[in-house]
């Protein structure tokens, strides 16, 4: 189990050749679990190898408990439970794939 502090969404998070927002965040029910997943925009725009962009998933896991404390930042922490068996994750890929095509789709393992 880890802890996980949410983001807020719709806050542009700047870096030196670009930045990303979050845009979403949700819960898909799969195997009588709930997996905690956020949806972000990326986007390249003052880098010297040209602009770009991406949509991208972040899987943090499984929530073992919802919001239950809060961070110092006074946001919501959650309990995880990370997904690191492969064949779960490829189910939960192609489940989110049909939802949002063409996204970069991360599981944090850590």
């Amino acid at each position: 189990m880890k802890r996980y502090a949410h983001e807020e969404l719709g806050k542009e998070v700047r870096s030196i050749s670009g930045g990303y927002t979050l845009i979403e965040e949700e819960r898909l029910r799969y195997r009588e679990r709930e997996v905690l997943y956020v949806v972000g925009v990326a986007e390249v725009d003052n880098s010297c190898c040209g602009t770009g962009g991406c949509r991208f998933i972040n899987v943090p896991g499984y929530v073992v408990s919802w919001k239950r404390e809060k961070a110092d930042s006074g946001l919501p922490v959650s309990e995880i439970d990370p997904i690191t068996e492969e064949e779960e994750q490829k189910e939960i890929k192609n489940l989110l794939d049909k939802k949002y095509p063409h996204s970069q789709i991360n599981f944090d393992n850590t």
